[in-house]
């Protein structure tokens, strides 16, 4: 969600920045659509470091004996 957010700010900048009269006006359009563009990229990276953070299912099998398993190794 907050991807998206920041991705429509960088759309919104770039948009004021093709529409800018001057020169000095473009440029700060420009530098704000790029720092929204890494807001992004940060809020999609922190989301990937989490997805590994979730701990694992425990799938326990009904009547299953994992002693046995253990000393056949």
């Amino acid at each position: 969600m907050e991807q998206v957010y920041w991705l429509s700010r960088e759309r919104v900048s770039l948009k004021a920045a093709q529409d800018a009269l001057s020169a000095e006006a473009r440029l700060i359009q420009y530098d704000l659509a790029g720092r929204y563009s890494v807001k992004a990229r940060a809020v999609e990276t922190r989301a990937i470091d989490l997805g590994g953070s979730s701990p694992r299912a425990i799938c326990a099998v009904a009547g299953a004996d994992h002693s046995k398993k253990a000393s056949h190794a």
